[in-house]
């Protein structure tokens, strides 16, 4: 058993309403856990002292002076307003001083305006001749150009346009 469970079933255990089962494994968890001993012990003692306190006896004018008091706080109830928060209209006039204030926030900072464009002069560019170059001696330069280059086909491709053309040149012998 828990100590959860014990402390939520305690109360029938006092009572001794609970059933046969259930009351063995309380008893086998109070002696297995300290704490939930502490408990009971603690409970147990105070049901105790409240058992052997003398019996309340109120006065005998004192059911009279509790309703007097019950009737001036009834009363007392009726007359105070109740708040119940603000109200539509105080709802509607702060929205619009929202409106009212994000307007004039917008007309101080020029918001409505169109940003201006930026326009600068044209540039002109030119590619510049690129000089042939000879492969290394020794390295065959059909073996050059269909080496891959660890890229994907549509980016090669797009190199083999810009490719020097004289790799294919030399493959077909021109």
């Amino acid at each position: 058993m828990m100590c959860r469970e014990f402390r939520d079933l305690h109360p029938a255990f006092l009572d001794d309403t609970l059933s046969a089962h259930a009351i063995v494994e309380m008893q086998l968890h109070l002696t297995e856990c300290v704490r939930c001993s502490r408990y009971d012990t603690a409970i147990r003692r105070g049901l105790l002292v409240l058992r052997n306190l003398p019996a309340v006896e109120p006065s005998a004018d004192f059911l009279d002076r509790l309703n007097q008091k019950l009737v001036a706080a009834r009363e007392l109830d009726a007359r105070a307003e109740v708040f119940r928060g603000p109200g539509v209209g105080s709802f509607l006039a702060t929205a619009a001083s929202v409106v009212v204030v994000g307007f004039l926030a917008a007309m101080v900072f020029d918001v409505a305006k169109p940003a201006r464009d930026l326009r600068l002069p044209p540039v002109v560019a030119v590619r510049p001749p690129m000089a042939p170059s000879a492969p290394p001696a020794g390295v065959n330069s059909a073996f050059v150009a269909s080496a891959s280059m660890g890229l994907p086909v549509w980016p090669a491709a797009m190199m083999a346009e810009q490719a020097q053309e004289h790799f294919a040149a030399e493959e077909l012998g021109r």
